[in-house]
């Protein structure tokens, strides 16, 4: 029994040998960063297969043992080390246990049993002395092990130093390709490019070594780029110090300043003009000039410097001259998603940076405008607006119409009228002028009805004077214009050219199939420009539709409520300017609107606002050509009623004289104008068909108009006299008792004129036979002899 332990013993510690082999296997896998954790797992699996599962005290070994950390400095060899005293220690045990053994055994054997066990004492000697041989065989292996695992270790580190500088390389490469090229100016120098443009690199593709010596790296200190307004790019002084050199209290300083300011400012717009694709940069460095306050560089205290407003100012109007000229003749819009991640050429690619990069500066340019034209104090408030205006009208095809338009027109929500209003009113008028489709006439037109409505009809008159030049009042014209294709030849190309034209480089031979080929791609030019055509056609049609319709509600709003007297002669001369257009249940409800408009002014004595609503009315129903036969006697009467009391006015002839057949100004015009325009369109220029309805009408009108004339300046009373020949001269040839008001010896007398009478039919001017006395005394006794002669002539006329 004694010596089966003794065997049992050998067995342990062989077994702890190999436990201490899977405590080696652990330590290659800990040693080797690359090796898997399957790996890992079958090295374990065999230590624990190795030490039997009856044996306890192997398996509180391998829990004690411990890899080791190679994490460290010098891990290696202090692993090693450790190995060593852990086998020494194993040795050690292992005798110590063999010891109380060996004495209980030999106090009771006797002496043939003790020259057995000296005989088994040999061979357990023999057997250490193997198992020593063996550990030390283990332990040669195990420093060649070692000496693998360091060459290893060397390996490693070679690669990883080498990967390093690699990322050093291509860190290098990236900041060099961002690196500006040297610049040549025009004198043939070529200026090399400050330290401080060269970029600073902030990405995770740029190297450091700190990532590699430690996990958790030192926080950068932020760093900020140079900017356009701090930087020496272009060989030019910064525009910080020439804005803080503009500011200084010493003159010479101050105009050296402002006069390098001045030629850089010259010169940035001279070079984007020359190529406004590669001028980009000189653009936002020419915008910095144009903005309020500068920011100090980075990392210098300080608080902002403002920039001197004469600076500002050629800064504003050079990028005015600059967007005039570089902005593209088409709208430029934002990339959908699927454009911005398809794969285009590299010429697409920059066209589509300078694109937008152009579309961002110009809205950072408009938003320095608006910010000067909001504030009213300021001095550069009228520069800021021209420029408005001037974009307006130079490229209204571009971005942010809309915007300049809305801009515009607040200036025009006043009721006093400025420089600055009429400026922007003229503006609006050249771009209505210019306006082909309609498109832009319906926007104008949607911000001057909400700004109106807005304001409660709390504008100034000249608002509603803009809306008479828009491009309605001719029909649109069917005939094919010039579209993408151009305009197609009026004569068709020779089908045979003459050979000696050929000969002398005139021409060009062309063979049947080139005819051919001609032929065939003039009829698809043509179908295209005539395709083109129909689309602007129906584009304008529609967007003039909408126009009228705005239009014509803004314009019976004003009739409707109660505004100014100036308001509603613009509203009334709009209405009139676009009398072909309007439908016949519109011109109704007008009419009915003016007549209760007439009857209020006649009863407070306004003749003024009387004679706007008969012109309006006259010239409404003039303009439908016809097309609407509507009874205006009300019209009749009360223009009847008016010619007495402005027989007497002292009013009559001041204001404006109008061309004749328009009512432009018709706000400013004077009395007699209007008069004499109302007798017109109801005397002279009325369908025979109304003249026919009552000859005694127009007969009491002349007569009373007449008389009139007997009080009135010369001027007024030759166009009194023109007006009653014209009147007469139509009229005689309709009814030839009409001449009995010239010559009334054959006239049938039917009761006694009334001149007083309070309607035109119950006077009897015909009736009565009696001739113009009226006329006789201004060929008599009128103080002017141009009157005289006049009124002679008239009274010798004969059909």
């Amino acid at each position: 029994m004694a010596r089966g332990m003794k065997r049992a013993q050998p067995a342990r510690a062989r077994q702890a040998g190999a436990a201490g082999g899977a405590d080696k296997h652990a330590k290659r896998a800990r040693v080797e960063p690359v090796a898997s954790h399957s790996d890992d797992d079958e090295d374990a699996l065999d230590a624990q297969d190795m030490a039997g599962d009856d044996d306890l005290a192997a398996l509180q070994f391998l829990s004690r043992a411990k890899l080791p950390d190679v994490a460290q400095a010098g891990a290696q060899a202090k692993a090693k080390e450790r190995m060593l005293a852990e086998k020494r220690q194993q040795r050690e045990e292992l005798n110590a246990l063999r010891r109380p053994v060996e004495t209980s055994e030999s106090e009771a054997s006797t002496d043939m049993e003790g020259a057995s066990e000296s005989e088994e004492d040999e061979e357990d000697e023999e057997e250490d002395e193997e198992e020593d041989e063996e550990d030390e065989e283990e332990d040669e292996e195990d420093e060649e092990e070692d000496e693998e695992d360091e060459d290893d270790d060397y390996e490693e580190r070679y690669l990883h130093m080498a990967a390093r500088r690699e990322k050093r390389e291509a860190a290098a490469r990236e900041m060099r390709a961002q690196q500006p090229l040297p610049i040549r100016t025009e004198q043939g120098i070529v200026e090399a490019v400050s330290d401080d443009e060269v970029p600073v690199l902030h990405s995770r593709a740029v190297y450091s070594d700190d990532d590699d010596e430690s996990d958790e790296a030192p926080e950068a200190v932020p760093y900020t780029p140079s900017s356009a307004a701090h930087s020496r790019r272009f060989g030019l002084a910064p525009p910080y110090e020439l804005a803080c050199g503009a500011l200084s209290p010493h003159a010479a300083q101050r105009t050296r300043a402002l006069g390098e300011a001045r030629e850089q400012i010259a010169r940035l717009a001279s070079q984007i003009v020359g190529d406004p694709e590669m001028g980009t940069a000189a653009l936002q460095r020419l915008l910095v000039f144009a903005q309020v306050k500068l920011a100090p560089p980075p990392g210098e205290k300080g608080s902002a410097v403002q920039v001197h407003p004469h600076i500002r100012q050629l800064a504003l109007l050079s990028l005015l001259a600059v967007w005039v000229d570089v902005i593209p003749g088409y709208r430029i819009r934002a990339l959908s998603e699927h454009e911005q991640k398809e794969r285009v050429s590299q010429e697409v690619a920059r066209r589509r940076d300078w694109e937008q990069s152009l579309v961002r500066l110009y809205r950072e340019y408009l938003e320095c405008c608006e910010a000067e034209v909001r504030d009213a104090s300021s001095p550069l408030s009228r520069v800021a607006l021209r420029c408005f205006c001037t974009l307006l009208v130079r490229v209204p095809h571009f971005n942010y119409r809309k915007n300049l338009l809305a801009s515009v027109i607040s200036h025009l929500s006043r009721k006093s009228w400025t420089p600055a209003s009429e400026q922007c009113a003229s503006s609006l008028i050249q771009l209505l002028r210019k306006d082909a489709d309609g498109e832009i006439a319906l926007e104008l037109v949607q911000l001057l009805y909400r700004m109106i409505r807005e304001r409660k009809l709390a504008v100034h008159a000249n608002v509603l004077d803009v809306l008479v030049h828009l491009r309605l009042r001719s029909e649109l014209s069917r005939e094919v214009k010039s579209g993408p294709m151009g305009t197609a030849s009026a004569r068709p190309p020779p089908r045979r050219v003459d050979p000696k034209k050929v000969r002398q480089g005139l021409a060009v031979h062309r063979s049947k199939k080139q005819i051919k080929k001609d032929r065939e791609l003039q009829a698809i030019e043509q179908e295209m420009r005539e395709a083109d055509a129909a689309l602007d056609v129906e584009a304008r049609e529609r967007n003039q539709s909408e126009t009228l319709k705005l239009l014509f509600a803004l314009y019976f709003r004003i009739l409707k409520s109660d505004v100014p007297l100036p308001l509603l002669a613009s509203a009334l001369e709009g209405l009139v300017h676009y009398a072909h257009h309007v439908s016949v249940d519109f011109f109704r409800d007008v009419v009915r609107v003016l007549r209760t408009r007439l009857t209020d002014a006649l009863a407070a004595r306004t003749y003024r606002a009387a004679l706007l609503s008969m012109v309006a009315a006259l010239a409404l129903q003039h303009g439908q050509g016809g097309a609407l036969e509507l009874d205006l006697g009300d019209m009749y009467a009360a223009l009847y009623t008016v010619l007495l009391p402005l027989s007497t006015s002292g009013q009559l002839e001041e204001g404006d004289v109008p061309k004749r057949g328009q009512v432009a100004g018709l706000r400013r015009w004077s009395e007699a104008s209007m008069l004499f325009y109302a007798m017109d369109m109801a005397l002279v220029q009325a369908p025979r068909a109304t003249l026919q309805v009552s000859l005694e009408r127009s007969a009491a009108l002349v007569r009373r108009l007449l008389g009139a004339a007997l009080h009135w300046p010369t001027t007024s009373a030759l166009r009194a006299l023109e007006l009653a020949q014209a009147v007469i001269a139509r009229t005689a040839t309709i009814e030839a008792r009409f001449e009995a008001l010239l010559d009334n010896r054959d006239a049938v007398q039917d009761g006694q004129y009334d001149p007083c009478a309070a309607q035109p039919e119950s006077a009897r001017a015909l009736a009565s036979g009696e001739p113009c006395w009226e006329l006789c005394l201004l060929s008599r006794t009128h103080a002017n002899a141009q009157v005289r002669e006049t009124a002679t002539a008239l009274l010798h006329w004969t059909r």
